[in-house]
Order: C-alpha cells, then structure tokens, then sequence
C-alpha cells in the first residue's frame, strides 16, 4: 500500500510537497480503511480537486514519472512486459526561476508489500542521478535497515547486498534499483519491482481504449460483464478482433434486444460506454490483485452515479486486497461527506509565484482555528471559495453585463 509520496520541483512544484494516504484519526467511513500488519491505517480513495492549470495533473504526472523512470529499462529491455503503465519519464524542473532549473528535482515513498514497509528515495538531475536510497523495515520492527545509498556514482551496500555480492558500477543514467533487478536476482528488490510493476496509470485522453482492454482472464471478463450491467448498461457480452497486419484490436459489443443478439462496434457507443471499456477492466484487475490506480480526470464523460460507483468499489467489501485509487476530477456531485472522508479529498493550487501546492480538506481550518465539520456541505464552501482553490464561480457570477457593454461602446 502507498503511505505517503513527496516530491521536490517538479513543474509548477517548486518546494517539497507531501501527498499522504495515511488516514487522519477522524471517525468518518472507518469501516472502509485499510489497515497493514503494523497496524497502519491507510485510506483507500484519495481525490485531488482545483482549477485550471491549478497542478492537479502535475501532482499525478510526479507519481508518474517516478515510476516511468525506474520501471521503463526493463521495459526496454524486454524484462517486464508493462501494458498498465502510460509512461512519462521528462524530468521537468519548475521553470519561473534560475535557481530551480539547476536543482535536482527529488522524489521519495514511503510503502509497503506483504512482507515489508520501504523508504525509497531518488534525486535526478540533467537526467543523472545524484542520490538514491532504499531502507526496509520488517513489519513490527523496531528500526529500518539499509539495502543500499548511494551518492552519485558512490554506493554504500546495507548487509542483504554485500551477501549477493551485487556490482556497484552503475551507469549514472539508470537507478542503481533498476540496475539491481536487471542484473541480479534478489529477493529484497524483487519485492520492491514487483510492487511498482502492477501499479496501473490511465491517461485516458492520450491512451486508445483498444490499448487498455486487456482483459484475459474469464473471472475478470465475467465481473466485468455483470458491473457493466449493474450500472444500467445493456451489454451482454463483448468480443476482439484483430485489425488487419496486427495494428491492434477492434471492439464489439453484444447487445439482446427481443431475443436477438446484435453487435455494435465500440466505436458506435457512448463516449461513457467508450471510457468504461478503457477504465474498469484496469480498476477490476487493481481491485483482484490489490494494485494502485492512478488515473487523471476520472470524471471526464463519466455520469456522478457511475463515478460514485467506482470510487465505492475501492471503499466496499469486495476490496479485500486493499487496492488503493488516486484521481482528478471537477466532479462536485461526488465532493460530499457521502462518498468521501475529509482527509480524501485534496486541492491543488498556485499561489502568486505561479507555485503549486497541496493541502486536504482535513487540513483546512476556518476563521475560529476549526476543522472544516464533517457533515459541512464540501461542494457549496468550495464553490464560494473557502477551501482556497478558487474554481472561478464567484468571479462569474460577479462580472457584470455593464462591463461588457462598455468595452462594445469603446471600441
């Protein structure tokens, strides 16, 4: 499970930023957090809300490229076979002063597998790496141990890798991680690969939704089949066919209607129908396997009820391997205190220095130094602009139709 991912300038991110998915001690949905062998509470859904160009996306493309760099050489190299992942790997350092474009841009998490908790952290440079560590700690330990650091080409091995007598030259362009689990064969970084490898990243306005249906498995295919009916669309079934000289796969529905069957090519469906087909097989893998989602503007073609939907799948009992979701949206009939916690909802946004940061609800206080109440109406403070990601409605109810006619006079 994620805890917690920070990362240090990166787009309009300029100073450390905190992302946490650990869960605020607050009674709200308590029945739906995850909770790890430590005992470590951690909070299944997180949504990021805020304007335009406010750096909701950038926060998700952070996570991204943190993951595109580690795990993209072993696709490369044809050692992992990655079909969820749209991968982003530009390093992009905030750009509106000199000194940041000659700082490294930082990234670091903190997570868990079945077996241990991890501290990972990476600084890139010019696309050189100036340091990178990674502790573990045993599930009710006492005190994390180091599996290696390293300080550019300098690399300090903890006592796992001096027993597998793994090589430290290191080409400076690849995290010595990555080098590790292309050269060696260690458990302790297997886990940790094997971890970041199932992650699933959507970008479902740049990816095909040929790309993302990749639904094999006849359990899945049938979960998806019978989701897909219980949020009222009529399909009973669904079949590939490959394009001619292997340029992908065509889609075709299968619809019943007076005890026929019709089929419809995907392309002939809602844009809602489209985005499901792209989507939900991922979330369904996710939640069988216990898998993170990332997944920008969730909400785009999407009716609230089915997106109120997928985020309870990840809130409900079926999600027993305790998958973990992190999404954008401008949704506002999702942002209330019936679909999330406080410390789930998150807002981005820039300040006068065009710097972008984070902050949950949970985190914001009013005029007397109190938390924002849990049964508060979210949508309707954020819309008069209390939570400080100002979403421009006040403004356009307040400009005035005078205005305007002055400026026709005018000219």
């Amino acid at each position: 499970m994620l805890y917690q991912f920070s990362f240090k300038n990166f787009k309009s991110y300029k100073n450390e930023t905190i992302f946490d998915m650990r869960a605020e001690s607050i009674k709200e949905f308590e029945e739906t957090i995850l909770v790890d062998k430590n005992g470590e509470r951690v909070l299944p859904v997180s949504v990021i809300y805020g304007q335009n160009a406010g750096g909701k996306s950038g926060l998700l493309e952070a996570l991204v490229c943190f993951f595109s760099i580690i795990l993209k050489p072993r696709v490369v190299l044809k050692i992992q076979k990655n079909s969820r992942f749209a991968f982003f790997d530009e390093v992009i350092p905030y750009k509106f002063d000199e000194e940041s474009k000659n700082n490294p841009t930082e990234f670091e998490i903190f997570f868990s597998t079945c077996c241990n908790e991890y501290r990972y952290k990476l600084s890139i440079l010019d696309k050189k790496v100036l340091y990178e560590s990674l502790y573990k700690k045993e599930f009710n330990g006492k005190k994390p141990a180091k599996i290696f650091e390293r300080k550019k080409k300098n690399i300090e091995l903890g006592e796992i890798l001096k027993k597998s007598n793994a090589s430290i030259n290191i080409n400076e362009n690849i995290p010595y991680l990555t080098f590790l689990s292309i050269t060696n064969n260690i458990a302790i970084i297997n886990d940790v690969i094997n971890w970041f490898e199932h992650i699933t990243a959507i970008n479902y306005a740049q990816d095909a939704v040929e790309k993302n249906l990749t639904i094999c498995d006849k359990e899945a295919k049938r979960k998806f089949i019978e989701l897909i009916n219980v949020m009222d669309i009529d399909i009973c079934d669904y079949r590939l066919e490959e394009k001619e000289e292997g340029k992908g796969i065509k889609i075709f529905t299968k619809h019943k209607n007076n005890d026929k069957e019709y089929e419809l090519n995907l392309l002939e469906e809602s844009a809602g129908t489209k985005k499901l087909f792209s989507i939900l097989p991922e979330i369904i893998i996710a939640i069988m396997n216990g898998n993170l989602v990332i997944l920008d503007e969730l909400d785009a073609k999407l009716h609230p009820k089915l997106l109120k939907y997928i985020i309870m799948m990840f809130k409900g009992k079926i999600n027993i391997k305790k998958a973990q979701l992190i999404f954008t949206s401008q949704d506002l009939a999702t942002m209330n205190n019936q679909v999330f916690r406080r410390d789930e909802i998150w807002f981005a946004c820039k300040n006068e220095n065009k710097e972008s940061d984070i902050y949950s609800l949970y985190e914001i206080r009013d005029e007397n130094g109190e938390h924002i109440r849990a049964n508060a109406t979210f949508s309707k403070q954020y819309l008069e602009g209390k939570y400080g990601a100002d979403p421009y409605l006040e403004r356009m109810l307040n400009w005035e139709a005078k205005d305007v006619g002055n400026t026709c006079k005018e000219e």
